[in-house]
């Protein structure tokens, strides 16, 4: 298999093996500076994990205005339908309260503030999620440290694409057709109880949302991690977010050394761009997957022929991207690019695999876990169906109950496996 890596890649390989300034002025030179700084800050940050819900990952918002912004997002995705329809608010116009409908949320904007809202809650645990002291911090908090203000400025189109965010109606509908009597199940869950604004009946900064109920125990379920240096550095590009996002949501679902083939025109729908042109729409995911990349390194896909190629991927939220840590998917054989001066051959680091099985079930997170994990979670995702391994882990966990203590070496791991086919088998496919 030979292909060449798009710029981001690249330059997050050759960066284990020349120094950073002198490859950074290499970069200034071909005009990549962006695709660099950006490849280089999600390198050298800590990582912190953010989350998103896998049905925002696989269905994304419109990236520009829509022409009618009135009218409803519906996205289809396997067993998911997505849609975000906008409701009237009340709104005090010229003195007197007004029915107002706002219209759909667009572009980076809302996309930043989901990923913020579903992170929040899912590393706190509640679904009062907390956005800051002042619009001000909630803007740090975001990232927009230097958000400018006035009509068009940062502040002002921010506050208005989360006004649209909560006063929308979101409902995530999910077709279970591996149910008994070939019945499905359906969920239809809602972002926020009700429309909260930016600004409460005193005109003061509302702190805080609570989100509804049912989403919020949906969205612990299947948050998809990512990693919250890459958002910062995509956060005003709203296509390499959805392309970082949906990538990541697809990539830890692929099972085996084969690659999963998806279509352009089935990425464009998924992105919400099958209006535009073919040829529009394959140079502008090109440029944007060059940026991606670098933040997404360890990312295995080949976009340069007639359809897409996916192989399977660790998800973006490793320690370490690059260096001696850098966990390469497998290929086939060994994948070639151009470096610029010359052809490198990257020869894949196998995954270490732990020497003594661990005496008892993790009793953390699999995915964020060291040693003592790695083994499970690469089971959960062997066998798991595409499912995240957290949510099956935590569903052994519950099935085998007080005899969990009692379960070790080759028998726990035997048991585990077997859990984890089943639990595929009973939901079907992704």
């Amino acid at each position: 298999m030979q292909f060449e890596l798009p710029i981001g890649q690249r330059y997050a390989r050759q960066l284990t093996v020349t120094d950073p300034p002198a490859l950074r002025l290499e970069a200034q030179r071909a005009g990549h500076t962006l695709i660099f700084d950006a490849m280089r800050a999600v390198n050298d940050a800590d990582l912190v994990p953010a989350y998103l819900h896998s049905a925002l990952c696989a269905m994304s918002l419109p990236a520009r205005r829509p022409k009618d912004e009135m009218a409803p997002i519906i996205r289809q995705d396997g067993r998911y339908t997505l849609a975000i329809t906008p409701k009237p608010v009340l709104r005090r116009i010229d003195g007197e309260m007004t029915l107002q409908s706002l219209g759909v949320p667009f572009g980076s904007y809302p996309r930043v503030i989901l990923i913020y809202i579903m992170s929040e809650a899912v590393r706190t645990g509640s679904r009062d999620v907390y956005l800051g002291g002042s619009f001000a911090e909630w803007l740090r908090r975001l990232g927009y440290e230097k958000a400018t203000h006035g009509s068009r400025g940062t502040a002002s189109l921010l506050r208005g694409q989360l006004e649209r965010l909560l006063a929308c109606e979101w409902m995530i509908r999910w077709d279970d057709n591996a149910s008994d009597d070939a019945a499905f199940a359906v969920k239809e869950v809602k972002l926020a109880n009700e429309y909260a604004g930016l600004r409460g009946k005193d005109g003061q900064f509302i702190k805080e949302i609570r989100l509804a109920d049912a989403f919020f125990e949906h969205l612990r379920e299947h948050a998809v991690p990512l990693n919250e240096a890459a958002i910062r550095e995509l956060k005003n590009n709203p296509t390499a977010l959805d392309l970082y996002t949906y990538f990541a949501y697809r990539l830890q679902r692929i099972s085996g050394d084969r690659p999963q083939l998806l279509s352009w025109q089935q990425l464009a729908c998924h992105l919400g761009n099958a209006t535009e042109s073919p040829r529009k729409f394959r140079s502008t995911i090109r440029q944007s997957w060059d940026l991606v990349s670098g933040v997404y390194p360890n990312a295995h896909i080949d976009l340069n022929g007639p359809v897409i190629k996916m192989w399977s991927s660790p998800p973006p939220v490793e320690k370490r991207l690059v260096g001696p840590h850098l966990h390469l998917v497998k290929p086939p054989q060994e994948v070639t690019y151009e470096s610029g001066k010359a052809d490198i051959i990257l020869t894949p680091i196998a995954v270490p695999q732990p020497s003594v099985l661990p005496a008892a079930f993790p009793s953390g997170s699999l995915s964020f876990g060291g040693d003592a994990e790695r083994l499970f979670r690469q089971i959960a995702r062997e066998h798991g169906g595409g499912y995240d391994v957290d949510s099956i882990a935590g569903a052994y966990r519950n099935q085998v109950g007080e005899k969990l203590p009692m379960l070790s070496g080759p028998r726990l791991e035997k048991s585990f496996r077997m859990f984890c086919v089943s639990y595929a088998e009973r939901r079907g496919p992704v």
